[in-house]
This record gives structure tokens, sequence and C-alpha cells, in this order.
């Protein structure tokens, strides 16, 4: 089982895209199957990536297991270690890749993302570890020297 996880996050970095791809694999497997609907791939990343999961994968799955599997599947993803990230900005899916590939050497390859976004933060990111919360923005360094900024201000008005 956790081979098949790990194929499918070799190159998956944020629990939103994870869901994604579970989904189309599952639809996808499914439709193999038992037949039913055509799975409508949303674009050329998903086709490729389906492409890209080794034949092993697509082996070790058959008709008989294939709900048990993904139920297994979906209870190991619970299980994954997650970093959320408030940004001022929507990262394109690059950005979620290098963003991801730092965070796995620095944290576990099993790491997922969950990015967020925050307007109200000021040049810099929030970030969620553990149920802990701490702001590494210029809104968190101004609100620390809210007063004394206020007093240099205050300076120029007198």
């Amino acid at each position: 089982m956790q081979d098949l996880l790990n194929s499918i996050l070799k190159d998956t970095y944020s629990i939103s895209e994870l869901k994604h791809r579970l989904r189309i694999l599952k639809n996808y497997l499914s439709e193999s199957f038992f037949g039913g609907q055509k799975v409508e791939l949303t674009g050329v990343e998903d086709t490729n990536w389906l492409k890209s999961l080794p034949a092993q994968f697509f082996q070790s799955i058959n008709k008989d297991n294939i709900y048990n599997i993904f139920t297994n599947l979906e209870a190991d993803v619970k299980k994954l270690t997650i970093l959320t990230m408030y940004l001022t900005f929507e990262p394109d899916t690059t950005t979620i890749s290098q963003i991801g590939t730092f965070a796995r050497k620095n944290f576990g390859p099993s790491l997922l993302l969950d990015i967020k976004f925050d307007p109200n933060l000021i040049a810099g990111t929030a970030l969620v570890w553990k149920g802990n919360y701490q702001d590494y923005s210029l809104r968190s360094k101004m609100a620390q020297k809210k007063e004394e900024i206020l007093e240099s201000f205050k300076k120029f008005l007198r």
C-alpha cells in the first residue's frame, strides 16, 4: 500500500492536488474495470500524470480490490504530515512544486502542503506546523514594532 501512495506522492505536493489526483485515478480505474461513463480528464497535466505512473502500479489493482485499495489510501492520506502555508498570492503549479520539493527535503518525503490565500499578509508567509501558527510576514513584524513606528510618526507631526 505504501508503494502505491509513494508513487502518487512522487510529484504531488499539495493536499488539494492529491485529492484531485485520487479522484481522477479512482474514476479512471472504475471506468476501466466496470465501464460506464467515460472519464473526462481536465487537461494535459492529468493525462500526463496518469501516464507517468509505473506499470506495476496498475498491475497491483484489479476489479476485486479497487475499493479496498482506495479506502486504505484515503486512510493513509489522513495520516500524512501537513504544512499549512498562508500566502499573499495564488501560486502556480511550478511554484507549488518548488516549495513542495524544498519542504520535503527539510521536513520529510511524505509532507503535503495545504496552501491558503491570505490577502492580509504583507510580504511574506504564515505557517501552521503541528497546530502551531507562526506569522513570518512583514505584517507581524510591524505589529511587534507598532508603538515604535507610531512614535516615529508622531515626531514628524509635532
